[in-house]
């Protein structure tokens, strides 16, 4: 670890975890990923039915709703749209928009935006500690300890919490990362389902599995 740079650990190896390292990264840090499953991006394999629909291009702050809107102002100035697909290019993905302006690489396969991400972490330099689960977090003369379940630990300068909700434990979304930020004594809002499914009656479903359409609640 270089003297003059600072170390940057992300915890949580997912699309936000991954962003976030190649960002501290571009500022010169040096970065550390710890992720708890055995490889990084596991949940961007599974977005948009495995073809991942990575921006959208009718985004705006009208899509959002929460108690800080300006969160939404100040993310959505520094990163917007036109800079999402601007960076992806670089990077080698050409993108395609189709219905309701949702953005896909051309391939149509998820694992080819990962392969090119997983690239540009490894030109970057960018570290990666795989099967690393984070059970404890803690300051020590400026430094904060971090502590894995298997006693394995690790100092850095900062640490970024991109742990993910609690949508997917499948994929290491379980809450956890709730209980890390808890304990630095940030307020966890009351969480809730963005989305849910709709359970039917009948025998035909798996014939229509995939199968979209706009709904309305009125």
């Amino acid at each position: 670890m270089s003297v003059n740079k600072p170390s940057v650990f992300i915890i949580g190896g997912g699309a936000s975890g991954i962003m976030a390292a190649l960002s501290a990264r571009f500022k010169g840090a040096d970065v550390t990923i710890l992720e708890r499953n055995p490889r990084v991006g596991k949940k961007i394999l599974a977005t948009g039915n495995g073809r991942c629909n990575f921006t959208n291009v009718n985004t705006d702050v009208t899509c959002f709703s929460g108690e800080n809107p300006d969160f939404v102002y100040g993310a959505l100035s520094a990163f917007n749209v036109a800079r999402t697909m601007g960076f992806f290019e670089k990077l080698g993905i050409v993108p395609k928009v189709e219905d309701m302006g949702k953005v896909f690489p051309m391939s149509d396969q998820a694992s080819s935006l990962l392969d090119v991400l997983l690239y540009e972490l490894n030109h970057r330099g960018v570290k990666i500690v795989c099967n690393a689960f984070v059970k404890n977090i803690k300051r020590n003369k400026g430094k904060f300890i971090i502590v894995l379940e298997d006693s394995r630990s690790f100092k850095a300068d900062r640490i970024i919490l991109a742990c993910g909700g609690k949508a997917l434990p499948s994929s290491g979304s379980d809450g956890s990362g709730y209980e890390l930020a808890r304990g630095f004594g940030h307020t966890i809002v009351d969480i809730f389902p963005a989305l849910v499914q709709v359970k039917l009656e009948g025998n035909f479903f798996k014939q229509i599995d995939g199968v979209k359409f706009v709904g309305s609640c009125e």
